[in-house]
């Protein structure tokens, strides 16, 4: 009997919350040892490859996960934090438009746009996403009021 890959990707996942960064990544690059098309274990990794300032191995953990998964918004979202961190600002923008475009309720998703509008100096535009991320997370707040007795 071996190890349940799903036990083994939640210890990873507890230890990332602990910002054990090095320890979990062994454990997400166990878990993808087991199961390389594992979606929330190559995004986990990426996201530490991203702490650990190791940009274009998150970049391919990424990739991959979206050409696995093409209809996931946060794959996107997190492709675009990559693109933000290369400094290329129109592939990001790109990026999180995918992301809202999927997820249309993704208040990350709007304030990640408002920043790189700003640094592209377009404020206008900016100060929308802003008001739009906002309008978004009050959705989010109505939704939960209505399903919360």
């Amino acid at each position: 009997m071996g190890v349940d890959i799903e036990e083994l990707f939640l210890e990873g996942a507890k230890i990332l919350t602990l910002k054990q960064f090095d320890r979990a990544l062994e454990i997400f690059s166990k878990v993808l040892e087991m199961d390389p098309n594992h979606i929330k274990a190559l995004e986990a990794r990426a996201v530490i490859y991203m702490q650990k300032g190791e940009i274009e191995l998150a970049q391919i953990d990424l990739e991959k996960a979206i050409s696995i998964e093409p209809e996931n918004a946060r794959l996107y979202f997190r492709l675009g934090q990559v693109y933000y961190r290369k400094k290329d600002l129109d592939k990001a923008l790109e990026l999180f438009t995918k992301a809202i475009d999927l997820e249309p309720v993704y208040p990350a998703a709007y304030m990640a746009r408002s920043q790189v509008l700003r640094e592209k100096g377009m404020e206008e535009a900016a100060d929308l996403e802003l008001d739009k991320a906002v309008a978004v997370q009050r959705e989010i707040a109505k939704a939960r009021k209505v399903v919360d007795f």
